[in-house]
Formats: structure tokens, sequence, C-alpha cells
């Protein structure tokens, strides 16, 4: 009975130091770097006038035909959009660069025009830290702004394509009418159907 145990824990030990040995043979699991695509955001506004977007990159590379899109720029005036060195800029009803879609929370409007920019100067990258794209826009005739989706794709450190991406964005708009100009046409109605109440009261009285 005793030599089946001190068997038993003998193999139990073997088997430990077989597993440790064959553990450190593997190679650990290299970490997965956190991919950061193309990242558009608003520099300056004039309504009506020009919009400027910059875009900056982190942690990845662009490559000929990545880009990004911004939809929905309301207003658009034909031929105005424009982009860096390196870059062609299309604006067209609908669709996008690599046809990433826009978030579900605001859809393509195909009344309105994309701003689509497309990487055709060579690779940008890669970089571990943040590179600035420059400056992207076109002019607007509308007043107003709105929030819009962006869509963009790039490419990972290492040259694999990059995850799709999709936020939102301002974007121009038609100026909204203030809340409050019902309720004053609706007080204006109401005053003058007293001042003729008022008349017609009187025209009585006399």
């Amino acid at each position: 009975m005793k030599t089946t145990i001190k068997l038993l824990i003998i193999t139990l030990l073997c088997a430990g130091v077989a597993s440790v040995a064959d553990a450190r043979k593997k190679p650990a699991p290299s970490p997965t770097a956190t991919h950061h695509t193309i990242t558009p955001s608003v520099v300056s506004t004039s309504a009506p006038g020009i919009w400027t977007y910059t875009a900056d990159l982190s942690s990845g590379q662009v490559m000929n035909g990545d880009g990004f899109t911004i939809f929905d720029f309301g207003g658009y005036v034909s031929g105005s959009i424009f982009a860096p060195a390196g870059w062609t800029a299309v604006a067209q009803p609908t669709g996008s660069v690599l046809g990433v879609l826009p978030p579900a929370s605001n859809p393509d409007d195909p009344a309105l025009f994309n701003l689509l920019f497309t990487r055709t100067g060579g690779t940008v990258g890669p970089t571990s830290g943040v590179i600035n794209l420059l400056n992207f826009g076109a002019t607007t005739t509308d007043t107003g702004q709105t929030f819009v989706g962006w869509s963009s794709r790039d490419h990972t450190p290492t040259g694999a394509v990059g995850t799709d991406h999709a936020d939102i964005i301002s974007a121009p708009a038609p100026a909204r009418v203030p809340d409050g100009g019902a309720t004053v046409a609706l007080l204006g109605i109401a005053l003058t159907g007293l001042e003729g109440m008022r008349r017609i009261i009187r025209a009585r009285k006399a």
C-alpha cells in the first residue's frame, strides 16, 4: 500500500515538472497594440462660409485608398471641397470612403452631400504617437449646425487592414426656427381677436 502511494506521488510530481517545462517552452502571447484610426474634428466654422476640419492619426498608418467621410454636409457649395496635398476630395450625395457606414444613430441622408477624403499620395506613418493630417473642409450656405455621422478606415502599425470606425461630428444645417416663434404667432392672433371683440362690444354699446 505504501509503495503504491509513493509511486502515485512520484508520478504526480513528474507530471507537474513536465507541465512547467512545457509552459516555459511556449512563448507568452505578445500584447496587442491599441489601434486608433483617423479621427476628424472641427477646427473652425462660418455660417454661411467655410467649415474646416482637421484629422489625427495615432498608433497606425494611412495607406493609399484609406480615408474618412463626413456625411450630410448641409448647404454644400459645388466645387468648394478641399484637402491637403496627397489627398483626393470628392463630394457626392451617397457613399463613403471604402464603403464604411456612418453610425446607426445618424444614417446617411441621400438629400445631402457627403465629403469623401481619400489618401492618394503615399503612406503616412506608421506611428505610435499622433500625426496631424492637416485641414479638410468645404463651403456651406447654411447658417445653422447639427450632428452628423463620420466614418473612416486605415491600417494598423503592422500593415493589416484596420477596424472600421464611425462616430458623430458637427456639420452645417439649415437654421432652426426658435420654438418661441409659434408661441409669438399665436399670441398675435389672440390679441387681434381680443381687439376685434372690444370693437364689437363698443359698437353695441353705442
